[in-house]
């Protein structure tokens, strides 16, 4: 047999015609690149005795092709692309932002304690610190903690209560 790329030169028409008698028309380089190493593939492997060579590289060629238009239709049928403006937020909070409306604070605060209410109101109106919650009631850190714990667990009862 010749060499390759005077094998290349003779059936490029052939993988034309085969892209073309499979309506491809996207990515017509691609395919053509997948036809060549077919026909890279065909040339490795054909045996003399089964047959002419022509016939062998055309179904292998085809072959090939058709098994990645397969892996591109299921890739395109598998994958949709995102929309981006579902990823746009405009502001970081507004997610958030009916939840820590004022009045909606206000709300969570029923039946909890003094100090637990200073805790919540504190963090989440005046967005403060432990350290600073701490300092304005003069107390210690770890009993600003205190009264962060207990509020989360009453809180947390409070919405079970209310979801069910």
């Amino acid at each position: 047999m010749t060499d390759f790329s005077t094998l290349t030169a003779k059936f490029t028409p052939m993988i034309h015609h085969i892209i073309r008698s499979l309506s491809i028309y996207k990515n017509k380089d691609e395919y053509f690149q997948v036809g060549l190493i077919a026909l890279w593939d065909s040339y490795l492997n054909f045996n003399a005795d089964h047959g002419q060579f022509h016939s062998y590289a055309y179904t292998f060629i085809k072959g090939r092709i058709m098994n990645e238009l397969k892996k591109h239709h299921k890739y395109e049928t598998n994958t949709k692309p995102y929309d981006t403006s579902i990823l746009e937020i405009t502001d970081s909070f507004s997610i958030h932002e009916e939840a820590f409306r004022s009045e909606n604070i206000l709300a969570y605060t029923e039946g909890l304690t003094l100090n637990q209410r200073r805790w919540l109101l504190q963090t989440y109106m005046e967005n403060k610190t432990i350290s600073e919650i701490a300092e304005l009631y003069q107390v210690s850190p770890s009993a600003v903690k205190s009264w962060r714990k207990s509020a989360i667990v009453k809180l947390r009862r409070q919405m079970n209560v209310s979801c069910k």
